[in-house]
């Protein structure tokens, strides 16, 4: 690779990297070529992106970016898994698909280019409700009260009219004997 060209990969990756705050670090050895093939795919199922860069070039290209706390993670073999959007929708995959694929270990990883983990702490997040979960969930939390509020307040309103009819009924019963 010629020195231009490498220059145009490091600049590439690092916008790439800038604008993804959340990525996971993976060490794929012994994984067939089918299995990085269908790797690849769920990734960007989960509408992420997945490189693997020689460690040299990515060490440049994490330079002041979000992913710049796992340079001491870049060695031996590495892949980066890296999203702009859901951190957990990106970890679920990596760790279901080293379960099924024990060559994929997971090395490290940082949340929202702050928050580094370790594979544990991939693993814990994987276990997380996703963005759009936890946005259901809220909203959900939010309208209870409204919809309580609603059912308490028709409450009387329902009694006072079930009583009134009561009354007409009984009237009524009362006027029709005589």
């Amino acid at each position: 690779m010629q020195k231009a060209e490498k220059k145009a990969l490091i600049d590439e990756l690092h916008r790439e990297f800038d604008r993804s705050p959340n990525a996971i670090l993976v060490d794929f050895r012994g994984l067939s070529v089918p299995a990085v093939t269908e790797f690849r795919r769920k990734v960007r199922q989960a509408g992420s992106r997945y490189r693997v860069v020689k460690n040299s070039l990515a060490l440049r290209a994490v330079k002041d970016t979000p992913l710049e706390g796992l340079s001491a993670k870049f060695e031996n073999t590495t892949g980066v898994a890296y999203t702009g959007s859901d951190p957990v929708v990106l970890a679920k995959v990596l760790v279901d698909f080293a379960k099924e694929h024990p060559q994929l270990v997971v090395k490290a990883g940082v949340v929202s280019g702050s928050q580094m983990l370790d594979a544990e702490g991939v693993k814990a997040l994987s276990t997380m409700p996703s963005l759009p979960e936890m946005r259901a969930r809220l909203l959900g939390l939010m309208q209870a009260p409204a919809a309580r509020l609603v059912r308490l307040l028709n409450t009387p309103a329902g009694q006072l009219a079930r009583v009134l009819k009561a009354h007409q009924e009984k009237e009524e019963g009362a006027a029709a004997p005589s």
